[in-house]
């Protein structure tokens, strides 16, 4: 990853208000935060928000669905007691060309 994506994903992860994000990419963030971590306080100003930031139905949509495609895919993980984040860290650490390519979007396979 080239050091100005991983400074951006520090910031997204520990500092969103540091990220150099555009204002539809930042509304979209702090939506998918709030509906990530306080589901129950969704409320029609965070849907309006992401509409005034450029959002249309389809756009809110997508937002909502892939926020819960990913907790829904979470708690099948967790269900099952799948712990994949270790042995991945493990092969990242070791350089696995594997992970680099995925991470990269490419077939290590394939050479790229």
């Amino acid at each position: 990853m080239a050091a100005k994506d991983d400074h951006l994903v520090y910031h997204i992860e520990r500092d969103e208000a540091g990220a150099d994000l555009e204002p539809p990419d930042r509304a979209m963030l702090t939506f998918a935060r709030k509906l990530n971590f306080e589901p129950g306080r969704i409320a029609q100003e965070d849907v309006d928000a992401l509409r005034a930031a450029g959002f249309e139905d389809r756009g809110v949509v997508d937002v909502v669905l892939i926020v819960s495609l990913f907790n829904f895919m979470k708690r099948i993980v967790d269900g099952v007691g799948i712990r994949a984040e270790e042995p991945f860290r493990q092969a990242k650490a070791r350089g696995d060309a594997r992970v680099e390519a995925a991470l990269a979007g490419k077939d290590a396979t394939a050479g790229g």
